[in-house]
């Protein structure tokens, strides 16, 4: 059951993701060809992606350093790494100024199903209750307070710009304790008062997604908003002192 859970949302993150990047050309005014490329491209990654983390979960690559290793080095420092690189190159900020701003906020609401999930992996023994929302994994407010920040921003439009970068912030920040904590329980457990550390399965598909596709996929989503909001605040100064 909780396999069917994890593979069932990943493809709701992978298809609000195509989704999202199909109403983005679409704003670009390219044409539906080349939105078709893109769109297979997109698969392309994505399967691709997977197919690595896969095979990274199923065979001993770093043969010369413990197993539990494997994902830090292998999938972590990968994900940090292409978001340095879409900063440095400022791809990011040319992905937010056409994707639509409602779903970056309202796409959070899968924090909730992320959540769900993680306290059902803590149940079945693969993850401690540290990481769930028992412990000090605070990011399902996140997701629970995504549709209340969406429509004061969006619909009523009674949330300032600022307090909604606020709220983005403090979502990357549980993000990133929800990051340490795993990592901690990974390579130092008895920091967290454990005896061991996460059970092999973590390292398994399908737990090994909450790394390398549900994370991620937050984080993305809060960086693309705080870039459209930043950008927003900019052309009301500029307005004000033109």
């Amino acid at each position: 059951m909780m396999t069917v859970g994890f593979v069932a949302l990943a493809m709701a993150i992978l298809a609000f993701w195509q989704h999202g990047m199909v109403e983005t050309l679409r704003k670009k005014r390219l044409n539906e060809s080349r939105i078709q490329k893109h769109t297979r491209n997109f698969w392309l990654v994505a399967g691709g992606w997977l197919t690595y983390v896969t095979i990274l979960c199923n065979t001993d690559l770093l043969t010369t350093a413990p197993s539990h290793l494997r994902v830090p080095i292998l999938v972590v420092l990968p994900i940090l790494g292409l978001l340095a690189y879409s900063f440095r190159n400022n791809r990011l900020a040319v992905f937010a100024k056409y994707f639509p701003r409602t779903m970056a906020v309202y796409g959070q609401t899968l924090q909730i199903a992320v959540e769900l999930l993680i306290y059902g992996s803590y149940v079945q023994g693969v993850i401690p209750a540290h990481a769930t929302f028992e412990g000090y994994n605070l990011s399902i407010l996140v997701g629970l307070t995504a549709p209340v920040i969406g429509s004061m921003a969006f619909l009523s439009k009674t949330l300032s710009p600022k307090t909604l970068i606020a709220w983005h912030i403090a979502g990357l920040s549980a993000l990133g304790v929800e990051l340490v904590i795993f990592m901690i329980t990974l390579l130092c457990p008895e920091l967290c008062g454990l005896e061991h550390t996460l059970a092999p399965e973590f390292n398994t598909m399908p737990y090994a997604l909450l790394l390398s596709v549900f994370i991620p996929s937050a984080a993305f989503m809060h960086l693309i908003s705080i870039s459209q909001t930043l950008t927003l605040i900019k052309r009301k100064a500029m307005r004000q002192y033109a």
